[in-house]
């Protein structure tokens, strides 16, 4: 691991730390900016990690939301929180500590500013399980330091009614007494969170999305839904309300898991994954294939030790991880919508073969620029599937997806675009309840600083056959890619691209 100089999380780390634990450490004037350079695991060359085993004596830990809390859970929670970064002052190099732990999400997520990085666990089929095996043994370190093994971490229910806000635990009070308060975060206690980042319009495309590889992600390197919305703009919002930068923690990967709210965001996306599976078990299936079931990761556990886990065991939460979550009180601001159309059953097949497809250009052509305004393209309909489109309903046997690939930003860039079919003159104002919006698409920056690599290419994939269901007799699809940030107004900044829209059916 480099050397590195004090940093703003230092200071952050010995006074939240303090309130709690009783030590005193004097801020320091001078700090080195938070931006993480090497953050490959430490002491790992050369070790073998143990397989993953699940401990049976466990409690089953408790899961609630964060806004249903007791006084009591809240202040063991920041006691634990407060002993991990404390951890991390006392002993840098832990591997458990708090910005050794937080190197983790940079470490699989792109990495730093070094160019070094591990396996990348954002969009495709590994994002869901790997951030469940991350909060898993993150919530063991806290149980181990404050030696209570029924301490559970909550979650941020912002698709819950009323919970569309900032969780005031984790802002109040907001300055480093309170070891869950982030000094490089945006949003403030109870601030709104911006219906760009959170609507009952994206929870339904989310929480609809048919079957696996358009819900979880998919082999090919397709995003999933959740990935897109809210998972990414949530991140961007708590770094940046505004929407417009979220150069801060939470909207920058590096940085990400540097916020205890981290792991309060993720912990709904987690407990949604399992909602989204009993909507309707017939259709909403985890993937089987083997290639899936054991892809291994590494992590250090409670006990410093180097633990290899597969998907495989994160599928069963109670008795494998011996975690589960409680029901929130409020009701979800999203709406299930059953469906009666068989390809939902075949479409969650491990590898989707598409029976026809419909680019408006190839994926060789030059990257078209997505800046600051909106930007519309045509697919042409061949004579010959426009009677497959006209015989589209509700027990129809095809499934149209809407591709959109090759989409890039530079390192530090992100990009927050809505998708409309069929709505040329969508613009950032135009409202995600409009019945011709598809989905949104969310790209993080991965880094604070330019660095000079390779940005990693996204695709993103949405399910349209209910929306060209109602179109009919139409020669032409038009696709319009509408970048925005809170407020319903656009980038100021934007150096995004993609490569090609396509039109496929199953």
């Amino acid at each position: 691991m480099k050397a590195r100089g004090p940093n703003r999380r230092d200071v952050c780390a010995g006074l939240g730390a303090a309130a709690l634990s009783g030590f005193s450490l004097r801020p320091r004037a001078a700090f080195a900016q938070d931006n993480p350079d090497n953050c490959a695991p430490p002491g790992v060359a050369g070790k073998n990690p143990v397989a993953y085993k699940p401990d049976p004596n466990l409690p089953v830990r408790m899961r609630k939301s964060a806004f249903e809390l007791s006084k009591t859970e809240v202040d063991r929670l920041k006691e634990a929180y407060a002993a991990l970064r404390k951890l991390t002052h006392d002993t840098p190099d832990d591997p458990r500590g708090w910005l050794r732990g937080g190197y983790v999400h940079c470490w699989y997520c792109g990495g730093g500013n070094d160019n070094q990085a591990g396996e990348e666990i954002h969009g495709s089929w590994l994002f869901f399980p790997w951030h469940r095996a991350y909060l898993h043994f993150h919530e063991r370190i806290l149980c181990k330091l404050i030696n209570d093994d029924t301490l559970a971490i909550p979650y941020w229910d912002w698709d819950s009614e009323g919970r569309q806000k900032f969780p005031s635990i984790y802002g109040d009070p907001s300055d480093p007494s309170n070891p869950l308060f982030d000094m490089l975060r945006s949003a403030k206690a109870s601030d709104a969170i911006s219906d760009q980042a959170v609507s009952a319009a994206i929870l339904n495309t989310t929480m609809n999305a048919p079957n696996n590889n358009l819900f979880l992600g998919s082999q090919a390197g397709d995003a999933g839904a959740m990935e897109n919305a809210p998972h990414g703009p949530v991140h961007i919002w708590t770094g940046d309300t505004t929407m417009q930068n979220g150069n801060n923690d939470m909207g920058v990967l590096a940085t990400a898991a540097q916020d205890p709210l981290f792991f309060a965001h993720h912990g709904n996306i987690d407990r949604l994954w399992g909602v989204w599976l009993d909507l309707a078990p017939a259709q909403h299936k985890n993937f089987t294939s083997a290639t899936w079931t054991q892809h291994p990761w590494q992590f250090y556990d409670e006990n410093a030790v180097w633990t290899e886990i597969k998907i495989a065991d994160v599928l069963d939460t109670v008795k494998s991880l011996r975690s589960e979550y409680a029901k929130p009180s409020a009701k979800p601001i999203w709406t299930f919508r059953p469906r009666s159309r068989p390809a939902t059953v075949a479409a969650a097949a491990e590898s989707l073969v598409a029976a026809a497809s419909f680019s408006m250009t190839n994926a060789t052509a030059a990257p078209i620029a997505l800046g600051v305004a909106p930007v519309t393209r045509e697919i042409a309909i061949p004579q010959e599937e426009m009677h497959a489109l006209a015989q589209l309903g509700p027990t129809s046997p095809a499934q149209y997806v809407l591709y959109i690939r090759g989409i890039e930003t530079p390192n530090d860039g992100q990009a927050i675009f809505n998708v409309f079919l069929n709505l040329p003159d969508a613009t950032a104002a135009t409202s995600t309840e409009s019945p011709n919006f598809v989905g949104a698409v969310t790209v993080l920056a991965k880094t604070k600083s330019p660095i000079a690599r390779t940005p990693v290419t996204t695709n993103a994939a949405f399910d349209v056959t209910d929306l060209l269901s109602k179109l009919k007799g139409v020669e032409n699809l038009s696709v319009t890619l509408a970048p925005t940030a809170a407020g319903g107004i656009a980038p100021r900044a934007s150096q995004a691209t993609f490569r090609q829209i396509s039109l496929e059916r199953f």
